[in-house]
């Protein structure tokens, strides 16, 4: 829908292109999913854990300046716990983007960005944008992965790394503007 031009009654309209696109959002339980979420859409911080059931869906509109476009992203979290992988096929079911998640003081978190992707991967999700995601880089003392570690899983991904915290707010906003450019780029072409 880009260049969205129209005529009424002989006159011309051009406006900017509006679209909606699915961005799931996936990784362990409890790595800040929701948080980065919340953090983004209402600028948030929740102290209280709450796991996600199934899928927690938020809607956001961001303005890509430079593409002269709003697109609307549709972010599915999907719950981390092993008792909702049955239900990945629909929530993955035409995703235009993914954010894979980890927490950065629990290895185990880290180790299982390979599954969530293999995951994503059998669903035909390959070729589409996606960036990884270290969070919780405001626990400094508790830090248990490396840049090294994580810029090479990120060049295995083929996916930009970028370090979050959904407390403080670093490089939230960022996160979500990448992807939503990085889809947007991807459905043009």
């Amino acid at each position: 829908m880009s260049n969205n031009k129209r005529e009424e009654g002989g006159l011309f309209f051009e406006g900017k292109s509006e679209s909606i696109y699915k961005v799931i959002v996936i990784g362990d339980p409890s790595v800040g999913k929701t948080s980065l979420l919340t953090k983004f859409a209402k600028n948030k911080f929740e102290e209280v854990y709450l796991p996600t059931v199934g899928v927690n869906i938020v809607k956001e509109t961001i303005e890509l300046k430079e593409c002269n476009a709003t697109i609307n992203l549709m972010f599915w979290e999907v719950a981390g716990q092993p008792q909702f992988y049955m239900l990945h096929r629909p929530y993955f079911n035409g995703a235009d983007g993914m954010l894979l998640v980890f927490d950065m003081t629990r290895s185990s978190t880290f180790s299982n960005v390979s599954n969530w992707y293999s995951s994503a991967e059998k669903f035909g999700l390959s070729n589409i944008p996606r960036i990884l995601i270290g969070n919780k880089v405001d626990l400094k003392d508790e830090r248990k992965i490396i840049l090294p570690m994580a810029e090479h899983l990120s060049e295995k991904l083929n996916a930009p790394y970028y370090e979050t915290s959904a407390l403080t707010g670093d490089t939230v906003k960022e996160v979500f503007q990448k992807i939503a450019e990085l889809v947007f780029k991807y459905k043009e072409n």
